[in-house]
């Protein structure tokens, strides 16, 4: 960045990504404003999406870091992850809030969170359903959405799913195939106890469980829908779908949780996914269910594009404040190509994140244009290469 951009210095830039005291939060909030005004020109729906998303890290100073699964990786490593909200409508996505995560041996030692700078009412362990509850409270009156959606790490948690309800908010988030839901009402009891011992204090129930993976092989032929959830670019996207009523029973308590049951499929029967889904008011339909569980495709591809467009993963900061900067910049700059996009649409309806910044490229000025510059940059350049040989035969010897 300091070889291009004009003006710049090395240690002020590093500076204000690390040291600078401006407030992060701020500017997320700020970014989230402009974003739900940004979408209010399109048609449809607004959902709220949570999801995480892990960068590989070397060591163990950087904040955070720890051996941990992560998706896009697809194994546990070395990494730092984040929980990040999205505010969609239509085909377009932008962030709105995100948190880093931190492992149970960070929120546990103290000295290592004071010297990473991590406030003192940060360092304690919660987890990303907790942390994605967190930012849903943090922009409530911010923006507008009509349904939170997320995937199975936030649809699985009983506790996200009972504040959702008590804040009011529908919600369409999936949850595993092993989730075991009853088809009708069930009646937890505590049985009375038989001779001598204990008296019993864990609930039972007698009717029926089964687990969703299950529960399909079930479901009748004429009750599957064939619905058209989106355009592609290839044409229309199709699946079948079901939505059904269902109870959850929290094992041994006597709590029961109502909710619907999305299941869908390929037209093939393959790629089964299932959602549960609530709507604090009016009636839910399978066609509205389907589009928002299938929503989710565009945060995947929002973290695609923002990291390997825009830079999301790539930084060289270790602090808690570095972290928090640098990812509300990429946020800034993410809504600042979604509204580029939206402007644009008339003329470049396929106007991607790559365009935008061929257009700044072309547009802003670069020190490195300037043949003189240049030849200083790749002497410098070799300078720090010949230092960096000098230290490894040193080493050597």
């Amino acid at each position: 960045m300091v070889e291009r951009i004009p003006d710049s210095n090395y240690q002020q830039l590093q500076h204000f990504i690390s040291e600078s005291e401006w407030d992060e939060k701020a500017v997320m909030k700020e970014v989230a404003r402009k974003t739900n005004q940004s979408l209010a020109t399109l048609k449809g729906e607004k959902g709220l999406i949570l999801d995480e998303s892990g960068n590989e890290k070397a060591g163990d100073k950087s904040v955070g870091v720890a051996r941990q699964y992560i998706g896009n990786v697809g194994k546990v490593c070395n990494s730092q992850v984040g929980v990040y909200a999205g505010l969609s409508r239509a085909d377009k996505i932008s962030l709105v809030r995100a948190k880093l995560s931190l492992p149970k041996e960070w929120t546990s030692d103290k000295k290592r969170c004071e010297k990473a700078g991590i406030p003192t009412e940060e360092q304690k362990y919660r987890t990303k359903p907790e942390l994605g509850l967190e930012i849903i409270k943090e922009i409530e009156g911010v923006i507008e959405y009509d349904w939170v959606g997320g995937d199975s790490i936030y649809g699985n948690s009983p506790k996200l799913r009972v504040a959702l309800r008590e804040l009011g908010k529908a919600f369409v988030m999936d949850v595993g195939e092993e989730l075991q839901v009853c088809l009708e009402k069930p009646h937890p009891f505590v049985p009375e106890s038989r001779g001598k011992g204990r008296n019993r204090s864990r609930y039972v129930i007698e009717e029926k469980k089964i687990s969703l993976k299950n529960l399909v092989g079930e479901i009748q032929a004429s009750e599957w829908k064939t619905i058209k959830y989106r355009e592609g670019t290839k044409g229309k996207l199709v699946r079948e779908a079901v939505l059904m009523k269902v109870w959850i029973w929290q094992k041994e308590t006597a709590e029961v949780e109502e909710a619907q049951v999305l299941i869908s499929r390929k037209l093939d029967q393959t790629e089964i996914k299932y959602s549960l889904c609530d709507a604090p008011v009016g009636k839910l339909n399978v066609e509205t269910a389907l589009f928002r569980q299938m929503q989710r495709y565009w945060i995947e591809r929002g973290f695609q594009e923002i990291k390997e467009q825009i830079g999301l993963h790539q930084y060289q900061v270790r602090g808690w404040r570095a972290w928090q900067h640098h990812i509300a910049l990429t946020m800034m700059a993410l809504h600042f190509i979604l509204e580029t996009q939206i402007e644009n649409a008339e003329n470049l309806p396929l106007m991607s994140c790559g365009d935008v910044k061929l257009m700044l490229g072309n547009i802003l000025k670069n020190k490195l244009d300037e043949p003189e510059i240049l030849m200083e940059t790749i002497h410098q350049r070799h300078r720090v290469r010949q230092k960096d040989i000098v230290r490894r035969r040193q080493f050597l010897i």
